[in-house]
């Protein structure tokens, strides 16, 4: 028989062990890494039903010899729905597109095509056929509706696409003004978004304007004042002249997230002939192909860019060959501080903070990487057939918070104002670029 002062201590030594090896056991499931920090992760795919929903191919910058390109409006439709895509934006230089099977109204100048080859629209019944889906197994294309690409004669391709309000139809545009027309679209209650600022930016033969202070806080201020203007276009074509607007969008997004502003990134083919579709494009994650639903993907950024060519990420002399890449599936596990996705197509997904790799693989833990992220995450899948980049998904850590404002005297700023307004005169930017031209 123990003794009692015995059994005492044993119990008493037992509950001392199951104590210390309570006090022991991690808070987090074994094998995750811990920070100090805890994220509030905002994920834009968050109302994708994955298991229900479907992935739509769509180009919303197309162009015909209604302006400027080299097939005629109703070739370019048709060769789009050949080409299996499931949205299209017609959105000729200075011409509102007001349905596919509706004669588009050139403009003088701008739609100098259109005196060689004049542009025709669908006939009511093939129209029918094209949503009907008439071909295709029941699967139609959907027109967005009033596609233009405003600021026709802008010499430094001060582009700008709207959607949804019909505006712009043989309205010029003014240089470096890109305000005008997001306002103009804003105000009738569409949406648009910044066409290859590459072309504006001169960025591919000087980098470093990719990142220019003064450019970002002048693009900032129309994000932060036009929810309306959705983003920017981060790869056109076979990515010439937009090799650094990833990284323009990534200064972007560095200086518009912390005022609760994300920015969107698109691809489109700024398809101007028959042989260039394909390039680029958006894969829309929704429900049905509606328009309405069209619509709401574009304002949720609830789809990806894709493009079969990205210079500075998979290489000058890279050769697509076989599907892009896609994402099917986006996790986020804020109780671990962690990012999963899935896809299909690829073989490598990088996760991009503040313009760098900072990490590979399907899951991203973010309190891994705490030193590197600042407000926000992005991920590209790259494989044989090209890349595919989400969007950024907001990491707020608790001290995200916009800057303070800098103060600016009144003579300073009209100073500002009258030198921008005198480099915005079409005379300035023709001798701007006769001068770059000999230089």
């Amino acid at each position: 028989m123990k003794h009692p002062k015995t059994g005492k201590r044993a119990f008493s030594l037992l509950l001392a062990a199951a104590l210390l090896a309570a006090l022991s056991v991690p808070a987090y499931p074994a094998g995750d890494i811990k920070g100090a920090k805890s994220y509030t992760i905002t994920n834009p795919y968050q109302t994708v039903d994955w298991d229900t929903w479907g992935a739509y191919k769509a180009n919303l910058h197309t162009h015909s010899t209604a302006s400027d390109g080299r097939a005629d409006f109703n070739e370019m439709i048709e060769a789009h729905y050949a080409a299996g895509y499931d949205i299209l934006g017609m959105t000729d230089h200075g011409v509102v597109n007001r349905g596919w099977n509706i004669q588009p109204q050139p403009v003088p100048l701008v739609s100098f095509m259109s005196y060689l080859n004049p542009p025709h629209p669908l006939t009511d019944e093939r129209l029918a056929e094209i949503t009907a889906g008439v071909g295709r197994g029941g699967r139609g294309m959907t027109d967005v509706p009033f596609g233009i690409e405003l600021n026709a004669l802008s010499m430094k391709l001060t582009h700008v696409n709207g959607f949804f309000a019909d505006y712009g139809q043989n309205i010029l545009g003014r240089e470096n003004d890109f305000e005008t027309p997001i306002a103009g679209v804003d105000a009738l209650g569409g949406v648009t978004f910044i066409n290859h600022p590459g072309y504006w930016l001169g960025s591919r033969n000087h980098p470093e304007n990719a990142g220019n202070p003064k450019t970002i806080a002048f693009f900032t201020d129309l994000f932060r004042k036009y929810p309306s203007c959705l983003g920017i276009e981060a790869v056109v074509e076979e990515d010439g002249a937009t090799l650094y607007d990833r990284v323009f969008w990534d200064c972007l997004l560095r200086s518009t997230i912390p005022y609760g502003r994300n920015v969107w990134g698109f691809a489109d083919g700024d398809t101007h002939a028959v042989k260039d579709i394909g390039v680029a494009f958006e894969m829309f994650m929704m429900p049905e192909n509606t328009v309405q639903n069209v619509r709401t993907a574009m304002e949720n950024g609830t789809f990806f860019a894709c493009s079969r060519n990205a210079r500075l990420e998979l290489g000058a002399d890279f050769k697509a060959q076989g599907d892009c890449p896609l994402v099917t599936r986006v996790t986020v596990d804020e109780t671990r501080d962690q990012i999963s996705l899935e896809g299909q197509d690829y073989t490598e997904i990088q996760w991009i903070a503040d313009g760098k790799v900072i990490a590979t693989g399907a899951t991203i833990d973010l309190n891994a990487y705490e030193d590197d992220i600042g407000c926000y995450v992005r991920a590209q899948l790259l494989g044989p057939g090209g890349i595919c980049w989400t969007q950024a998904f907001v990491t707020d850590d608790g001290t995200l918070a916009p800057p303070a404002e800098p103060e600016v005297d009144w003579f300073t700023q009209r100073l500002n104002d009258l030198l921008f307004d005198l480099m915005s005169t079409r005379l300035f930017v023709l001798f701007e670029l006769i001068f770059r031209q000999v230089a």
